[in-house]
C-alpha cells in the first residue's frame, strides 16, 4: 500500500486534473487539510512539498499554496511522433544525452520483444531526455543491429525516428503499456527528482510497416513539463 502522504498526493492531484481546484485557486490550508484527511501536519507538509516539486502548485509564504498550470510539453500516445518532431511543434528546445551505448547479446526478454532469431545481437542505448534544458525522461532501448548497422552514438544524440527513416523504413505502429512507478535512486538522481517522486513507466514495442520490430524501449517521464494525452473512439 502507497504511504498515505502519496495517497493524499494522488486525491489532490486527481482534483486539479479534474478542475476542482483551477489555476491560481488556493488549496485548502495545512490546518484544513489535517482535519479533512485525518493526519499530521508533517504528513501534510509532505505531501504539499511533493506537489510544488511536481510543478503542481506554488507556496507564497503568509498567503497560502496556489494551484499553478505551466504550459507544459503534450505526449500523443495516439499519434507516432518523435521526441523531437513533438517538442520542436510545440515550441519547445529538446536535446538529448547519451549515458550508455553498446552492442550486445539481449536477454530472453528483449529477444522475445523483438522477435530475434539465435545469436542476433542488439543495440543497448540509454539516453536522458532533456526539454529547455531540463531532464524530464530517461529511456532505455534495444535494437537489432541487422537492421541498422551504421547506427552510431551521434545519431542517438539526435532523433532517432528521423535517422530510421532517412534509412528508407517506415515506421507504422508503437504497443504501448503506461504505468506508475517509485524510482530508485540512481535514477531518480539522473531525473533530478527525489526517490519519493512518483514517475510514469511506458513500456513500447516498435513496428514497422513490414511488420519488423525494430525497437523495444523502456521510457520514464517525470511529467515535471510533460503531460500525456490520450484520445478514446468508439
Amino acid at each position: 500500500m502507497k504511504p498515505i502522504y502519496l495517497r493524499i498526493f494522488d486525491d489532490l492531484f486527481e482534483k486539479i486534473q479534474s478542475q476542482i481546484y483551477t489555476d491560481g485557486d488556493m488549496l485548502p490550508t495545512e490546518l484544513e487539510l489535517q482535519h479533512s484527511y485525518g493526519v499530521s501536519r508533517v504528513t501534510v507538509r509532505k505531501t504539499l512539498a511533493l506537489l510544488v516539486e511536481q510543478g503542481v502548485v506554488t507556496r507564497i509564504k503568509g498567503r497560502g499554496t496556489f494551484v499553478k498550470n505551466p504550459c507544459k510539453a503534450t505526449h500523443n500516445a495516439i499519434a507516432l511522433r518523435g521526441f523531437y518532431q513533438e517538442l520542436n511543434a510545440q515550441g519547445k528546445t529538446p536535446s538529448s544525452d547519451v549515458l550508455t551505448f553498446e552492442i550486445l547479446e539481449p536477454d530472453s526478454i528483449v529477444a522475445e520483444k523483438l522477435k530475434l532469431a539465435a545469436n542476433e545481437r542488439v543495440y543497448h542505448i540509454v539516453r536522458i531526455r532533456n526539454i529547455d534544458g531540463e531532464p524530464e525522461m530517461m529511456e532505455r532501448t534495444y535494437m537489432p543491429v541487422a537492421l541498422f548497422p551504421d547506427l552510431t552514438l551521434q545519431v542517438m544524440m539526435a532523433s532517432k525516428y528521423a535517422y530510421i527513416e532517412s534509412k528508407g523504413y517506415k515506421i507504422a505502429n508503437s504497443y504501448q503499456s503506461i504505468m506508475p512507478e517509485m524510482p530508485d535512486r540512481e535514477l531518480a538522481k539522473l531525473l533530478n527528482v527525489t526517490p519519493t517522486t512518483p514517475l510514469l513507466k511506458a513500456i513500447s514495442t516498435g513496428e514497422l510497416a513490414d511488420g519488423c520490430l525494430f525497437e523495444y524501449t523502456i521510457n520514464y517521464f517525470t511529467l515535471k513539463q510533460y503531460s500525456f494525452e490520450f484520445i478514446a473512439t468508439r
